[in-house]
């Protein structure tokens, strides 16, 4: 751009307008290509998530089928066969969308690539069922469980993998040029910039003609900064302002509280060294706010998230606005910052998107729970009344214990889905944490390198938790812990007695906690990265589901409890749970072993809509020594109850689903009941264990509770408590039998 000079005289005021209007129609210019930019990045990035979600749902499903299949020609039962024809439609839907949204030419010949190895895998199950359905089981299983069946779920396993990675190669070349696009806009900024600077030359050659003008009315001037200087101390927000070379002239109140700085020691300073502004706390910002107000002549502010860091070494986080100060003549003489501390709020903020993020995927969690829970019901009841079937000296007890156990920890992972599920409490019961800890300690370092400092007190506090619960956030952080050391190290995990001060962040009112500290000496977290560790599918590793850690804090947040990191690159990482303690509680233990089967007398009325639940839990009572009335929905309950109470027969227990699908459930039967033998004693069963009857029974009616899954040596200790009308073997007096 050329500087006409001539003897004519330029009004500054029009050459300023060109100077901003040139400068607004660049930004336009350039906020369009942003925006085209970040549409496509969104597009990008919608579509690549969705394409992933259906190559994960395509190995789930499938993975589901195969077990249907070879279900139904190990067992020939025809329901593994239905569960199949069941699900096969939405794998086919699943692979139809996945080959739909392929975009590059590799992603379509991997997904017919998939479609194809599909087809053989379902020819091969389709045959082996028809085989079962004719009881020619060893030759269906043959199939079923050859080699050839395996190549063929390698090659559909390979061609799942080479879509992924398809995807994963499209993604890196759509950001490819994403950033070269960035970099044609940073060159189109700095342009932009430059043209706007040999503008403002302009604009400032010709304002020298008015120097002059201006000192005259520099008294004026100094008069309304001293009534802006009383003003501007009187308000809550930090303001500081500066002369226009950039030096302090005026801190007021706030400022010096925020900064550290007193206003006698900031003056004349510049203001980049008392106002310390960090970039979401990476580094120094480098950006000299006094410059870009001048440069521009407008509002400025830092983008992004900025720490305050004060003379003190305090952090804030704040936000800001930087102004020109302008006299009458509109001339800049000076800028003003104003800032406010926004920490508690960005805070509250985090915390409820989290919570908003867990509620999200609560739903599903507790639905995926339920219908596995009422699955392992009748695995894990089977094998307990298959144990009781042989001697112990059989050949197959051994298997039998070994599958029971494993079923017990498939009932933990439904713990783990319920962490998140809404609404829930945890069925708690008052515990000591040393067996506890000592138990999934050692079972999260199984087969590891590392070793374990376990260091318990011996007079540590009770605490009124959900067993499952807690021992998966143990579970969780000790693996963590393990991972973050592949070369080997120590994990120490130490419980200690800890009251809270009226000034502590764990609970400013005080009380009495037991603190639990897992510490690694691994690789460290960024401090980038800590903020956002609970959140939920935010990981960093590369097999991670990000699952872990949000599944812990939801489960210290349903106990009142908090859970803190602290990390240091390179030196390792601590987290620290905090729960309260239960010292006052009475822990009421079962004379009998553990594993001695409760037998009993008595008519015990059941409701259940799975008929598989409804022949195992027969099966139960009957060997527990129970005469067994079975029905299917509150319709036939009330009808059995009534019927009985009218002839002078009442039955001893009510054992009651919770959820009825199109039916009364056991919240509606037990109002009933109650109206017409108040003395019911009725226990709930659901495998909706989130629901809040399971967690309060007895304040809707019951007098107690069995989550699914149950064992037959569980529900003969449930109903002894209940006919019996006492609380052995229910965890915190009102809870679940676990």
């Amino acid at each position: 751009m050329t500087i006409i000079r001539s003897k004519s005289r330029i009004n500054p005021l029009k050459a300023l307008t060109l100077a901003l209007a040139l400068g607004l129609v660049l930004l336009l210019v350039l906020g369009s290509v942003i925006w085209s930019m970040y549409q496509s990045l969104s597009v990008i990035g919608i579509d690549t998530l969705k394409l992933q979600r259906l190559i994960g749902t395509i190995a789930h499903l499938n993975e589901a089928l195969t077990m249907c299949a070879r279900m139904s020609v190990a067992t020939g039962d025809e329901r593994w066969e239905k569960r199949y024809r069941a699900v096969q439609p939405a794998l086919d839907e699943a692979i139809a969308q996945t080959a739909t949204m392929a975009r590059a030419e590799y992603e379509k010949n991997y997904a017919s690539q998939t479609k194809l190895a599909y087809s053989r895998l379902l020819e091969m199950e389709s045959v082996g069922m028809a085989l079962a359905r004719r009881a020619r089981l060893r030759e269906a299983a043959r199939l079923l469980f050859g080699e050839e069946y395996e190549a063929q779920k390698a090659l559909y396993s390979h061609g799942i993998d080479r879509l992924t990675d398809g995807v994963q190669t499209r993604i890196t070349d759509e950001i490819a040029s994403f950033r070269r696009r960035i970099w044609h806009v940073g060159i189109l900024a700095v342009c932009s910039g430059l043209i706007l600077v040999a503008a403002w030359i302009g604009v400032s050659v010709n304002l020298r003609r008015h120097l002059a003008r201006r000192r005259e009315a520099e008294e004026e001037l100094a008069e309304e900064k001293e009534q802006l200087a009383v003003t501007l101390r009187s308000i809550g927000e930090g303001v500081i302002t500066t002369d226009i070379a950039g030096s302090v002239r005026l801190v007021n109140r706030a400022a010096e509280a925020l900064t550290g700085w007193p206003q006698d020691e900031a003056l004349g300073k510049p203001l980049q060294e008392v106002f310390t502004a960090m970039d979401d706390g990476k580094g120094i910002v480098p950006v000299d706010l006094v410059a870009q107000v001048l440069r521009h002549g407008s509002v400025r502010r830092l983008a992004g998230h900025v720490t305050l860091l004060g003379k003190d070494g305090v952090r804030r986080c704040i936000t800001h606005v930087a102004a020109p100060i302008r006299d009458r003549q509109s001339n800049i003489v000076g800028v003003v910052l104003v800032f406010q501390d926004v920490t508690e709020m960005q805070q509250m903020q985090r915390e409820a998107l989290k919570a908003e993020k867990l509620e999200s995927i609560g739903i599903l969690a507790g639905g995926i729970a339920h219908d596995f829970n009422n699955i392992l019901t009748a695995v894990l009841g089977n094998l307990s009344l298959a144990k009781l079937a042989v001697d112990s000296t059989h050949r197959a007890f051994p298997m039998l214990e070994s599958a029971e156990r494993a079923s017990v920890r498939a009932k933990d992972l439904t713990l783990q889905l319920l962490t998140f599920a809404k609404g829930g409490a945890p069925i708690r019961k008052t515990a000591s944490l040393t067996d506890l800890l000592t138990e999934w300690t050692s079972f999260a370092l199984r087969g590891s390198n590392v070793q374990c400092n376990l260091d318990v007190p011996d007079d540590l506090w009770p605490v009124d938790i959900d067993e499952g619960q807690i021992g998966q956030v143990i579970h969780n952080l000790v693996l963590n812990a393990d991972q973050a050391m592949p070369e080997g190290g120590t994990v120490t995990v130490r419980s200690e007695n800890y009251r809270s001060g009226p000034n502590d962040d764990v609970s400013p009112d005080g009380g009495e906690y037991v603190k639990i500290s897992v510490k690694d000496e691994g690789v460290g977290i960024p401090a980038e990265h800590v903020p956002r560790l609970f959140d939920p599918y935010f990981t960093t590793k590369k097999t991670g589901t990000g699952l872990g850690l949000a599944t812990s804090y939801a489960a210290i947040k349903r106990h009142q409890g908090k859970i803190t990191v602290a990390s240091e690159p390179g030196v390792g990482t601590t987290f620290t749970i905090f729960l309260p303690a239960c010292r006052n509680a009475a822990r009421v233990k079962d004379d009998r072993p553990e594993d001695s089967l409760c037998e009993g007398c008595g008519k015990i009325l059941v409701m259940d809509d799975d008929q598989v639940v409804r022949d195992l839990v027969r099966e139960m009572l009957t060997i527990l020594g129970y005469e067994v009335c079975v029905t299917r929905d509150g319709g036939e309950a009330l009808s059995a109850f009534k019927e009985h109470w009218e002839k002078g027969h009442p039955f001893d227990a009510v054992i009651m689903d919770l959820t009825i699908p199109g039916g009364i459930g056991g919240k509606e039967v037990i109002v009933r009941l109650r109206d017409l033998d108040s003395g019911v004693k009725a226990i709930v069963s659901s495998g909706y264990c989130n629901d809040p009857i399971m967690g309060d029974f007895r304040k809707y009616g019951f007098c107690g509770v069995l989550p699914k899954p149950y064992t037959a040596v569980e529900m003969g200790k449930a109903l002894r408590a209940a006919i019996n009308g006492n609380n052995k073997g229910i965890p915190n007096c009102d809870a679940a039998i676990r």
